[in-house]
């Protein structure tokens, strides 16, 4: 696939920056084993529908229309990470080439307006299936934004209210198989990591497939 970014250096003013001059309650991610937890998107606020047909008609797609027809990557994204951002989601978009492959799907949440981010995938023709998290409710849930420990608190060169760079794998039964933050920008895309999961998934589907044919 031919990346529609140029490469992107590092911004020279994004490095993390401790502040102590406030008391700060660390986020908490959730972890592999953990539940994913229940959201829903009104439909407004979802781009490149990946739905199932259950959901053709309600105004609010909810989690377990994403999981009916297998496992869920949940990554979150904003284009208020600057350069770190464009870097970020070429390597979902590699990405998401890995999940299909492995019968997964992809979900991009995102704070980002809902025109922006209909932009964002018009202008590059993605086929990423994006929605609006409105207030970082849902990165809120999942552990990777808190008012209380802030993204620009930590990084230079970001003034918005963003969750952190954040990927889970999550299991038809919500069960996270796979859990992922990058809190200081700096930690190596786990696209080989998630691939061992995904395909580790589908030998034992295959397994399961045989063993009931041969019953």
């Amino acid at each position: 696939m031919i990346a529609f970014f140029d490469t992107v250096h590092e911004d020279t003013d994004l490095y993390s920056v401790p502040q102590k001059f406030r008391k700060l309650v660390p986020i908490k991610p959730l972890q592999s084993g953990q539940k994913a937890p229940l959201f829903g998107v009104h439909r407004q606020r979802t781009i490149g529908q990946y739905v199932t047909w259950q959901a053709d008609y309600a105004k609010t797609v909810h989690l377990h229309d994403w999981l009916q027809n297998g496992p869920l990557v949940v990554a979150f994204y904003s284009a208020g990470w600057n350069g770190y951002g464009k870097n970020y989601l070429q390597k979902l978009i590699e990405l998401q080439a890995v999940i299909q492959e492995a019968g997964a799907n992809l979900l991009v949440v995102s704070p980002d307006s809902p025109d922006s981010l209909q932009t964002l995938v018009d202008e590059h023709d993605l086929s990423l299936t994006i929605v609006q998290d409105a207030d970082n409710q849902i990165a809120a849930k999942f552990g990777v934004y808190s008012t209380d420990d802030p993204v620009w608190n930590w990084i230079a060169g970001i003034t918005e209210d963003v969750p952190y760079p954040a990927l889970f794998v999550v299991a038809p039964d919500r069960q996270i198989q796979f859990s992922y933050i990058d809190k200081d920008f700096d930690a190596q895309f786990p696209a080989e990591a998630v691939r061992r999961q995904l395909d580790g998934r589908s030998a034992v589907k295959t397994l399961a497939f045989y063993d009931r044919n041969a019953a």
